[in-house]
């Protein structure tokens, strides 16, 4: 049985349809977005730095060159604060394991004790809170506590990494970019954004250099194809001093089979 609800919207039994639940189209990207095409998802590379300096560096919460590990290791979660939402809030963790398979898993955090990963894990492509409001910095090491693979800034509720490794068996496929910073289009000061690539044979490529003063934007006609396996690293410098930087990247990873 259909009717019509308050705001026009067709329903079914009391239920909203869509264009699709109609039988009819939608834009391909609204789609993939709702999880409708089989083996597609969004992807979404987020960083942020509040300094980034004259060096090229991905934009993320270390602002330093990154290190990946070297083989697949169980890592330490901490938070800088011990009370509170702290001790009992949960963080996800997703990451690649050995064969750069996609794992996941969710730990309660416990302050200023750091807590061990039962996973062990290759790569690590974010973290997000799951539950509570952490108060504290929330960052993911190796077990001696020395090597920075991810942070959660205080306040933010997930890592803002420009940094992402693409999972076996998927392609991703890269479709725009957008950059902003704190410069103020000053001609003595600019910002460069580089896409820094390596894939698993250890061989490193830049895909694209671009000057820029207050943002930076690309939206391609076909979009960029970045192989399985393969590091990115969104980096950035400034010509001068240092400056806060936000950048984005989107585009679809594809399971290889679909």
């Amino acid at each position: 049985m259909a009717n019509q609800s308050p705001n026009g919207i067709p329903s079914t039994n009391n239920q909203f349809n869509s264009i699709t639940r109609q039988a009819k189209t939608e834009p391909f990207d609204l789609q993939v977005a709702r999880g409708q095409i089989y083996g597609h998802s969004v992807l979404n590379i987020y960083g942020y730095q509040t300094a980034v300096g004259t060096s090229f560096v991905p934009v993320w919460e270390g602002n330093t060159s990154y290190t990946f590990p070297s083989s697949a290791i169980q890592m330490h979660l901490v938070s800088s604060v011990n009370t509170g939402a702290d001790i009992t809030s949960l963080i996800t963790i997703n990451g690649l394991d050995a064969n750069y398979n996609q794992i996941s898993e969710t730990i309660k955090l416990n302050g200023t004790t750091a807590v061990t990963t039962v996973k062990s894990y290759f790569r690590i492509n974010s973290m997000t809170v799951t539950s509570g409001a952490p108060t504290g910095n929330i960052t993911l090491k190796d077990t001696s506590d020395t090597t920075l693979y991810a942070e959660i800034a205080a306040g933010n509720g997930r890592t803002l990494m420009g940094i992402y490794t693409v999972p076996a068996g998927y392609t991703f496929y890269l479709s725009r970019i957008d950059i902003n910073t704190s410069l103020n289009a000053n001609p003595a000061g600019f910002a460069t954004y580089q896409n820094y690539q390596t894939n698993s044979a250890g061989v490193s490529s830049v895909t694209v250099v671009a000057p820029f003063t207050n943002n930076y934007h690309t939206q391609r006609v076909m979009p960029r194809l970045v192989s399985e396996k393969t590091d990115i690293q969104l980096q950035a410098k400034v010509s001068t001093g240092t400056a806060a930087l936000t950048v984005s990247q989107e585009g679809y990873l594809i399971s290889n089979g679909s």
